[in-house]
């Protein structure tokens, strides 16, 4: 008994003992919410309050719940039944009992069923991706709202009509299938609720005591089946910040923890204050920044810590000049790279701090996302370009036949192979004789279509220069057009994605004025072949800031501040999604325990374009006595070109930042292992050793720490 109040300060103690009605628990950034939250389950238990199997906890992640079952077990020194599990593990055990047996299906499966439903309704994939029906489904049933309820809503909006219809097709096939998806685990419960109130009844008196955590993210399901749980016996003990409310772009409703009061008369509202994480100065910028938004509870949080740094602001001329800026001053801090986090708004600006990172043979692990050239929508470009290249290349030309979705399915390509093998072609010869192949007349149409794609691209490719050359790809190929002007957040950022490549091939082509689409492959897969990260458990953290919710890092780059970035720019049409991005980088900053460092960029380079920026407002709203900042000095600059319909082409040059360039590229296979070499882009250094194949590669150390593979012809010889 004693053990489990110990350590409590006097605001967690109140909240562990108020065991009875209805609890809203406060918890601001670490404030150790999931302390008083396993210490309140085990006092219920040790008092004898209830049974374990009688209390119900729910939260939001499996690691969340199994961490809290493991300190519960901890605290009272024995295995106690105590149904602990996410919002839809719960929910998928409701639904296993009858009269409604269903089987939860992967996302996968969903896919397919979507799919077919597309192509049952004759909807072209490319005007409306499966991704993009998932997602307004998905919405639909958060909102409770059945297929029917939707067609009602959507009536009059050609488009959300088309999804509605789908949605009908969509949810009639999982039904006959005894299927689920993810979002049913809490919208069919509701509904056999409403259809059994037996079996309502049975669940308002199945748990004593309910406990939800990180309640600010529930949505209307969650909320329903929670308030419907706690009906009866009115133990309902909320824990939250509404603070941190950032998922209202996926459903949550940030008025179920500011209305609990009213939704739950009588309750008791405790506020867990005081931070056991951060500094007192990254307390108070965050606590001061987040009070300019008018809907939120009134709090005030705290801290016994040491006063720490201010938080620096560091302006960089260029957006590669933030990423190099950053990557230096982790390899310089002399601290473990663990110690390290850097969090970004959108998963496209990882491009520019992986390269930096790995050019210094600083290792990373990306959490939440998928490295940049690994990502699909970029392995789709790299796959044409290398094609386009060499069209002997098989493994990439089988993977852009169909995408975009041409009707070039899986059995025309076997006979397309086939038929290369038998008559001793490559495939990309087989391609040519589609007749010949045994296509059916769909098919050999596609296929016809494709060739002429790629034969007028590859007429292109050596007029044009590398980056408008890779806009032509995106737009001939249709591979742009698959994410354009989508609202599926998921699409937009594939967008984005895309839109950074080309970015990053500017830069490799201002770099390297002379070279073609071809050595910028090569290029490219030297960073992603050649160079090899030093093999150890040491490593830096690059994620987003809705990835880091409920971490914590002793040091921390918020990266991309700046006005259209963080916060997007489309926050500004509407105050509440401003208060969400606001909110956002409140817990960016508390994610902090010593050290914060904003970083942004003067200019930055977006949709091929290079364009001038501004610094976030969030940054004027720290207060100055806990910020210092490092800005470059403001000149007048030529207003960037105008991008063409292609959306990339015809952009402004990128300045020049003054870097060293090479005069005279080495005669080929003059450069030996101890030379000292210039690049333009890095400046000087030695060659660490030399690789003779096809053409003769240099592993290089840079005077300023980046170690890099490059072919011998970008580099001068000193």
């Amino acid at each position: 008994m004693t053990d489990i109040l110990s350590g409590l300060n006097a605001r967690q103690r109140e909240a562990v003992l108020t065991t009875d009605g209805p609890v809203l628990i406060f918890a601001g950034a670490g404030s150790g919410k999931t302390r008083v939250l396993t210490r309140r389950i085990a006092w219920l238990l040790k008092q004898k309050k209830t049974t374990g199997n009688r209390v119900l906890a729910v939260t939001f992640t499996n690691k969340a719940a199994n961490e809290m079952k493991e300190r519960v077990t901890r605290l009272l020194g024995q295995v106690n039944y105590v149904n602990i599990g996410t919002f839809h593990s719960i929910g998928a055990r409701i639904l296993a009992e009858k009269p409604s047996r269903v089987s939860s299906s992967t996302i996968r499966t969903i896919r397919k069923v979507i799919s077919q439903c597309l192509k049952a309704t004759g909807t072209d994939p490319k005007e409306l991706p499966p991704s993009q029906v998932m997602h307004y489904i998905s919405g639909q049933k958060q909102q409770l709202r059945k297929p029917e309820a939707a067609e009602k809503a959507a009536k009059g909006k050609y488009m959300q009509e088309k999804m509605a219809f789908i949605y009908r097709e969509y949810d009639r096939e999982m039904q006959k299938n005894h299927a689920c998806d993810f979002d049913d685990l809490l919208m069919r419960p509701l509904l056999m609720f409403d259809k059994y109130p037996a079996i309502a009844e049975k669940y308002r008196h199945r748990w004593d005591y309910i406990l939800v955590d990180e309640y600010q993210d529930t949505n209307t399901a969650q909320f329903r089946l929670v308030r419907l749980f706690s009906e009866k016996h009115g133990n309902i003990c909320v824990v939250g910040d509404d603070d941190q409310s950032i998922y209202g772009w996926r459903g949550a409703d940030i008025r179920n923890i500011l209305e609990f009061e009213s939704t739950f008369p009588g309750a008791k509202t405790i506020k867990l204050e005081q931070n056991y994480r951060s500094t007192k100065t990254i307390i108070e910028a965050a606590s001061r920044m987040i009070g300019a938004n008018d809907h939120r509870a009134d709090k005030h949080l705290w801290t016994e810590g040491e006063q720490g740094e201010r938080i620096l602001h560091k302006e960089c001329e260029r957006d590669f000049e933030e990423a190099d800026y950053i990557a230096n001053r982790i390899l310089r801090s002399g601290q473990p790279l663990r110690d390290h986090a850097v969090l970004y708004r959108t998963n496209a600006q990882s491009r520019l701090l992986e390269k930096a990172l790995h050019n210094r043979g600083i290792r990373y692990v990306l959490v939440g996302g998928v490295k940049f050239y690994e990502r699909r929508e970029i392995k789709d470009i790299l796959a044409y370009l290398n094609v386009l290249v060499n069209p002997r290349d098989t493994v990439n030309l089988k993977r852009i036949v169909n995408v975009p979705a041409r009707n070039i399915g899986e059995k025309s390509l076997g006979r397309l192979e086939r038929f290369a093998a038998e008559t001793r072609r490559t495939l990309w010869e087989a391609f040519q004789y589609p007749e010949e192949a045994g296509l059916h007349a769909r098919a050999r149409q596609a296929l016809r279509g494709f060739m002429d794609i790629m034969v007028s691209l590859n007429g292109k490719m050596r007029e044009l220069p590398p980056a408008d050359f890779t806009v032509e790809v995106l737009e001939k190929s249709g591979l742009h057009a698959m994410y354009r002007d989508r609202e599926d957040p998921e699409l937009r950022d594939r967008l984005r994605n895309q839109e950074e490549f080309i970015n990053d091939v500017k830069m490799f082509e201002k770099y390297n004025p002379e070279a073609s689409i071809a050595d910028f492959l090569q290029d490219v897969s030297l960073q992603t072949d050649i160079d090899q990260w030093e093999d150890s458990a040491d490593a830096v953290t690059l994620m987003t800031v809705h990835s880091a919710k409920g971490l914590e890092f002793r040091r921390v780059f918020i990266a991309g501040m700046e006005e259209g970035l963080f916060p997007l720019e489309r926050a500004r049409l509407e105050k509440k999604e401003m208060e969400e991005e606001r909110r956002l980088f409140y817990v960016a900053l508390t994610r902090a325990m010593e050290k914060v460092t904003l970083t942004s960029a003067r200019s930055r380079m977006q949709y091929g374009l290079l364009r001038d920026t501004r610094p976030s407002e969030f940054i004027a709203e720290i207060p100055e006595t806990c910020l210092k900042s490092d800005r470059v000095a403001r000149k007048p600059r030529r207003p960037a070109v105008r991008p063409s319909a292609a959306g990339f082409r015809n952009a402004a040059p990128p300045r020049d930042s003054g870097v060293i360039r090479p005069v005279r590229p080495p005669a080929p296979g003059s450069v030996h292992a101890g030379d000292r070499v210039i690049h333009k882009m890095f400046g000087k250094g030695k060659v660490k050793s030399v690789i003779r194949s096809s053409q003769t590669l240099l592993r290089i150390e840079f005077n300023n720490g980046v170690k890099k593979t490059i072919a011998e012809k970008f580099v001068e010889k000193m």
